[in-house]
């Protein structure tokens, strides 16, 4: 849970903006050399002696007018050579006018329930491309894991004992980044946030992608509802059409405003580092194998049709990546709650609306909460005004109070704040102890955490 390298997303913004001039769907191949960025990634290892592939993705920001060379070979960090993957050298080439490839390593799979482990991936680039990386992680996921029992609560690791809370970037950051793409998320890691939240629909052919609106109308350049669209539709959409920086999803502004416009249809092209991939709606078996190492917290919205499965194959997917305890699923719906725990007890949740409002009641009367062994911490709202349609009352109520927060660390549960914005309401919560804090501008928070303790201020 260490906080990672501070980034300046401005950098990217003007990178960005100094070729955003194109608009043609194949831009021509040019003798410059292109950004070429292979993606990290993870994949399940497979059954028993199972031979399965990991496939990196490779990607530049423009073509060439010739073929770009990449020469390849791999080594041990923790997973072991020729037990858990098989060693590769070789070269791979993207010809002249294309932007992609794929390097591919076999892994070996196995029965073990094991920890996942990881090799590297060493590259070099002919001289018409740079190279942002070249050394990219890959990670073997354990897939052998049975999710059949409780996980335990003793000890809880998102409770912070008096440490700074955990910054969850809210859909990867609404007013900071192009919320639910790949790009918010990576954005957000590398800005210093903990935790990546995401929220998962359930596609009209049943697959699970990242979208918190029960229709694209609000950040995507089409119209619908999700249940109604097949998952190669919505991969047509761009994801940050109406983003402008600072703003979140305004549908009124100037057209230069929207600076990320057209990247994911290709029109426009993308940030060094970065792919036309990284600005669609994306699937959750893309965050997963994108995102192994960080903390991730999973919103299920409502099965729509109820007729996918849809806690169960949530289930599977964790299961497949061994997603368990670095991560909290759960949903704000209390039979979506039950329906997943029923499935998937193992896994780390938190606690669904309805069930919330019946302890708040408690406390509010005994001034106590009852125990709580089937959730591992209560994500709440600061008062009563972000679910007002649940309250009846003209005035606000607080819910979290200091003398709340005690009271849930005393059931060993962990207390996460949603959704907080100001630099005033954050600093406020920090004061009372909550272990994380969920946020729309996990930049701002990042920087109010950056300040020495005691010494922090909004000036």
């Amino acid at each position: 849970m260490n906080k990672r390298y501070l980034a300046i997303p401005l950098a990217t913004l003007l990178l960005l903006q100094a070729c955003s001039d194109g608009s043609n769907q194949n831009p021509p191949s040019s003798s410059t050399p292109s950004s070429l960025t292979v993606v990290p990634t993870a994949a399940p290892e497979g059954a028993p002696g199972e031979m399965r592939s990991l496939s990196f993705r490779v990607t530049m920001t423009a073509p060439q007018s010739s073929a770009v060379n990449i020469t390849y070979s791999t080594s041990a960090e923790t997973a072991t050579a020729g037990e858990d993957y098989l060693d590769a050298a070789g070269d791979v080439s993207i010809a002249a006018g294309e932007i992609e490839g794929v390097i591919s390593v076999d892994m070996i799979g196995d029965a073990e329930e094991e920890a996942a482990e990881t090799f590297a991936l060493n590259i070099s680039v002919s001289d018409n491309a740079l190279a942002t990386a070249t050394t990219i992680i890959g990670t073997i996921a354990n897939d052998d894991a049975v999710c059949d029992a409780p996980f335990s609560k003793d000890p809880n690791p998102w409770i912070m004992n008096g440490a700074d809370p955990l910054n969850f970037a809210h859909r990867g950051g609404v007013t900071d980044f192009p919320e639910n793409t790949l790009y918010a998320y990576e954005q957000a890691a590398l800005a210093g946030a903990d935790v990546l939240e995401m929220d998962v629909y359930q596609s009209k052919d049943n697959q699970l992608i990242i979208l918190h609106d029960l229709d694209v109308d609000r950040t995507t350049n089409g119209e619908g509802d999700v249940a109604t669209m097949t998952l190669a539709q919505l991969r047509e959409l761009d994801a940050a059409y109406w983003f402008v920086p600072g703003a979140g999803t305004p549908h009124d502004r100037p057209e230069e405003d929207y600076v990320f416009r057209g990247i994911a249809t290709g029109d426009k092209p993308p940030p060094p580092g970065y792919s036309a991939e990284d600005f669609r709606i994306p699937t959750l078996e893309e965050a997963l194998a994108r995102f192994p190492h960080n903390l991730i917290n999973l919103e299920l919205k409502p099965d729509l049709d109820g007729a996918g499965g849809y806690e169960q194959q949530m289930a599977n997917l964790l299961q497949r990546y061994g997603r368990y305890t670095d991560l909290i699923a759960g949903s704000f719906i209390d039979e979506a709650t039950t329906n997943f725990k029923a499935v998937a007890p193992c896994v780390y949740s938190y606690l669904p609306l309805g069930q919330g409002l019946q302890i708040f009641t408690q406390f509010l009367t005994t001034g106590t909460v009852p125990d709580l062994p089937e959730h591992i911490t209560a994500q709440i709202p600061p008062d009563t005004s972000q679910i007002g349609d649940q309250i009846p009352g003209d005035e606000p109520i607080p819910i979290v109070t200091p003398e709340l927060v005690a009271a849930i660390h005393d059931v060993n549960t962990a207390v996460q704040v949603w959704t907080i914005n100001t630099c005033e309401e954050m600093l406020r919560m920090i004061d009372m102890g909550v272990d994380g804090i969920m946020t729309d501008r996990p930049l701002l928070l990042e920087s109010v955490l950056a300040q020495p303790r005691g010494q922090r201020s909004c000036d």
